[in-house]
């Protein structure tokens, strides 16, 4: 298992180089200069100059990326051109923040997709499945933004019965974001449950479970839902890695001091080191959180743990 590991984290060097010069090129081709930012629109010349050559951005670009891709192999992402603090500093002072939001739209996501998934499998064309599905399809569709502003509306305005932005650190806070972020993957979580549920349930080992006389209850949840978590894991793991890449709009809206929210700002301010540095944390996130459900597979079915080999 550790050769696997270690296989798996090298694959991940040349992804994470293709994604850092991706974002590096796209960022130097918008619009705007830093200095220009930093300074104000009457900043005279040379002022301007001094500070492009102090922070390198006089240099080619590939001058440039090579220098921060030099210094990102000893840990050092460089320092935001906004705040000259750390941008390592700048993340995860931040991080935690967006870490609580995302975990905690999952745990939302799992509690209510999983159960409803095996339930409305148990029962196909019920009432229930029906109003399930219909309403996983309105989760799936519904945007987040429009979300997030009526949940503010009726459970902040109207009710009061919940903060409508920050994070003081009650957990009152992290409800509505929680809700609005988890929202599209408890409906997905939901969808895929369901699915599978139907596929395993179609098996002749279940069939022969229930011919025994065991226990309907018994029978979905002690052999069938086992075997059909496979894809619904797989689920969970990329419904967890988008959800840390996704929090922008969420943490926009609530005013979440999320890592989100700071890659909105770096973006306007042209904070080419803080965008590179925090892009590449999702893009590490991602991918350790899907190395983390491939090796949750061999717990769930011992059969793939020769995958490991």
């Amino acid at each position: 298992m550790w050769r696997y590991i270690i296989r798996r984290l090298l694959s991940l060097i040349p992804v994470i180089i293709g994604i850092s010069l991706f974002v590096f090129l796209l960022m130097h081709l918008t619009p705007g200069d830093p200095a220009q930012l930093m300074l104000g629109e009457g900043a005279p010349a040379h002022q301007l100059e001094a500070l492009r050559e102090s922070m390198g951005l006089n240099k080619p670009w590939y001058v440039q990326y090579l220098n921060w891709l030099k210094d990102a192999v000893k840990l050092d992402l460089g320092r935001s051109l906004r705040s000259n603090k750390a941008v390592s500093a700048e993340i995860l002072g931040r991080l935690p923040a967006t870490a609580e939001l995302a975990v905690a739209a999952v745990v939302i996501a799992v509690l209510i997709g999983v159960p409803v998934g095996v339930l409305s499998a148990s029962r196909p064309n019920s009432m229930f499945d029906n109003v399930a599905m219909v309403g996983a399809l309105t989760g799936v569709g519904m945007p987040a933004f429009w979300q997030g502003i009526m949940l503010i509306l009726v459970f902040s305005v109207t009710l009061k019965w919940l903060p409508s932005s920050g994070r003081m650190g009650g957990w009152q806070y992290l409800v509505l974001p929680a809700i609005t972020l988890g929202t599209g993957a408890t409906a997905s979580i939901a969808r895929l449950t369901r699915s599978a549920m139907l596929d395993v349930l179609q098996q002749d080992y279940v069939r022969t479970a229930r011919a025994k006389g065991l226990r309907r209850l018994f029978v979905v949840y002690r052999h069938a839902l086992r075997n059909a978590l496979i894809p619904v894991v797989t689920m969970i793991g990329l419904q967890f890695g988008g959800l840390m890449s996704g929090a922008v709009l969420t943490e926009t809206i609530f005013a979440w001091p999320g890592i989100g929210r700071m890659l909105v700002e770096a973006i306007n301010n042209k904070d080419f080191p803080l965008v590179q540095g925090t892009i590449m944390t999702f893009a590490l996130t991602y991918a350790l959180v899907n190395l983390a459900v491939d090796l949750l597979y061999g717990f769930l079915d011992p059969r793939l743990q020769s995958n490991y080999e």
